[in-house]
């Protein structure tokens, strides 16, 4: 550690995200001055402290894509950097002219891993809530034939304007939610993440029968009573 930070003047932390702050702390104590890319997959907050306990200049970043071995360019590999604007264009000429796609972000800590738990959820969450639904469609013995009925569908996850439609409707998909993790819980599968969505719904019964919902009020009311109205637009 103590040759990497000497012949370093930029370190990109991309580790487990346990030992994201440890290894913040491993660099800090060897002195390094140069800037520091908390590159790892862990919520703002912590590279909000991690940034507090370090000396140098702390770029926040995430990686979005897999790494670029065989490179696709239809499946680009992207990394987001936010941080002081001098600080992203030296980050940024480390990627130039490589498979990796160097976007910058606002200069705020906080927007490059607000990004990369965002899409956490929206990547590996549903990617989970659909093996749970592929596990109890193959106990009834018809997962080709779910796989089969949402072959081709969009997603709201790429098209977000789909979403106000959807609240329109959470009236009665919440009771059906409740339903389906009971089926799930019946069959031996976990049924929190199900039950989790059907109390989420419930924020969005201000929307029962309403005309033309839009999409900023739809997303507002996600938020907890507390939080309302403290979320950047």
């Amino acid at each position: 550690m103590a040759e990497l930070v000497e012949a370093s003047e930029v370190i990109i932390s991309l580790v487990p995200p346990t030992y994201a702050e440890a290894t913040a702390a491993a660099v800090e104590e060897e002195g390094f001055s140069g800037i520091y890319v908390e590159a790892n997959a862990i919520r703002s907050a912590r590279v909000e402290a991690i940034a507090a306990a370090m000396t140098g200049t702390v770029v926040d970043a995430c990686v979005i894509g897999a790494p670029p071995l065989d490179h696709d360019p239809a499946v680009p590999t992207r990394f987001f950097a936010s941080g002081p604007e001098e600080s992203l264009r030296l980050v940024g000429d480390i990627f130039s002219g490589t498979a990796v796609e160097f976007r910058e972000l606002a200069p705020q800590i906080g927007s490059a891993s607000g990004l990369k738990t965002a899409q956490a959820v929206v990547q590996k969450g549903s990617r989970m809530l659909a093996a749970l639904g592929h596990a109890l469609a193959a106990d009834h013995g018809v997962g080709q034939e779910l796989a089969d009925s949402v072959h081709g569908w969009s997603h709201p996850a790429a098209d977000p304007a789909q979403l106000p439609p959807l609240a329109r409707r959470a009236w009665r998909w919440e009771p059906e939610m409740h339903d389906t993790a009971r089926a799930l819980a019946d069959a031996g599968l976990p049924a929190e993440a199900i039950e989790a969505i059907a109390e989420t719904l419930k924020a969005w019964e201000v929307f029962t029968d309403h005309t033309a919902p839009d999409l900023d009020g739809v997303l507002s009311a996600l938020h907890r009573p507390e939080h309302a109205g403290s979320h950047s637009p």
